[in-house]
């Protein structure tokens, strides 16, 4: 879109300086406009809004229902939310415990319900160097959980056994 109205300003910088001028300023302003016009009328068909259902009678809406595909709306958009954010709060707990921790490949695990975090398994490769009731209580406190809810294993240990 931007650049049909840098051509159409081009196009009126080549126009001569007569009394035809008028008349290709307006041609060219029609083109732009159509061009406006046009791109609203195709993000009108991709943006769908279904109306909601009307009460008989009254020609109004619902408001038991508005209030349901409201709420509807909120926990399909929280799930997004959710998912989309999930893989980037892990790699983030992930990094803060390498560094805390000193070691590296430290991996976490989210498991979420309804967008609330339900329980949260960190797993060591390595030892640690601090205190895993320490990890625990920084995890549960960064994600804002109870540390009952952090559960952290020590791979290494397995390895040697």
């Amino acid at each position: 879109m931007l650049a049909l109205i840098l051509l159409a300003g081009f196009c009126e910088l080549l126009l001569p300086d007569d009394g035809m001028r008028k008349y290709g300023r307006m041609v060219i302003g029609l083109i732009v406009l159509f061009s406006l016009v046009n791109l609203v009328v195709q993000v009108g068909r991709d943006f769908s809004m279904e109306l909601p259902v009307f009460a008989e009678g009254w020609g109004r809406a619902d408001p038991a229902v508005l209030v349901a595909e409201g709420l509807n709306l909120r926990r399909r958009g929280e799930e997004q939310a959710a998912a989309l954010t999930g893989s980037v709060v892990q790699a983030k707990i992930e990094q803060f415990l390498e560094k805390v921790t000193g070691t590296t490949g430290v991996k976490v695990e989210i498991s979420a319900v309804e967008g609330q975090i339900q329980k949260v398994r960190v797993v060591l490769p390595a030892e640690p160097g601090v205190a895993v009731e320490f990890l625990k209580r920084t995890v549960a406190e960064v994600l804002a959980v109870e540390p009952d809810q952090v559960e952290v294993e020590k791979e290494f240990g397995k390895q040697e056994e």
